[in-house]
């Protein structure tokens, strides 16, 4: 059994969606972006369906670049269509296969030509330190151990400042990220003066 092939989309998509009605203005999207904190909003027609995508790049792109009023230009405009999407049930590696084929970052999951949620690389990314600590704590339990890199590194969270490396070297009984080490060095070397 891989633990890692059991997380789905659903498991970490963000939901529910900020969404938008074609004829919103480009300024009343970036303003929805401003107060939600975040990248995109999903276009939807008036029965909720997904049509399109605004992301903060087309803004800059299709809106700001050209000097145009974002109070005049419409979301259909400058959306991006069709919109690429993902059921909630698909396996999270089956998303990255596909926005790493597409060249985009965030797909919108859609569940009875429903929108559900949205996945990105981002909410992706968040997850990939926990999973591999699962996996990693699974493969202790059957007794499999990974090999280690040439160079003595290995994944994980720093003891000294909680953060999470793939170049953590074993320093005196602790796993030190880079800056850590380096850390440890110049401290080293102020109590040598």
């Amino acid at each position: 059994m891989r633990i890692a092939e059991e997380v789905r989309v659903r498991d970490v998509m963000s939901s529910p969606v900020i969404e938008s009605k074609e004829d919103e203005t480009a300024q009343e999207i970036a303003q929805k972006m401003m107060r939600y904190r975040i990248g995109a909003i999903v276009v939807t027609d008036e029965k909720g369906s997904p049509l399109g995508i605004v992301t903060k790049t087309d803004l800059v792109e299709k809106v700001v670049a050209r000097n145009l009023r974002p109070d005049e230009v419409k979301a259909r405009e400058i959306m991006n269509t069709p919109l690429e999407t993902i059921d909630p049930e698909a396996k999270l590696e089956d998303a990255l296969r596909k926005m790493n084929k597409l060249k985009i970052s965030r797909l919108a999951v859609v569940y009875k030509n429903k929108l559900t949620g949205l996945i990105s690389l981002k909410d992706i990314l968040q997850v990939t330190p926990e999973i591999l600590e699962i996996v990693r704590e699974h493969m202790k339990i059957m007794g499999i151990t990974l090999p280690r890199n040439p160079e003595g590194y290995v994944e994980g969270y720093c003891d000294s400042c909680g953060e999470w490396s793939d170049m953590l070297l074993n320093i005196e009984g602790q796993y030190l990220c880079e800056d850590c080490r380096l850390d440890l060095i110049r401290r080293g070397k102020q109590g040598e003066e």
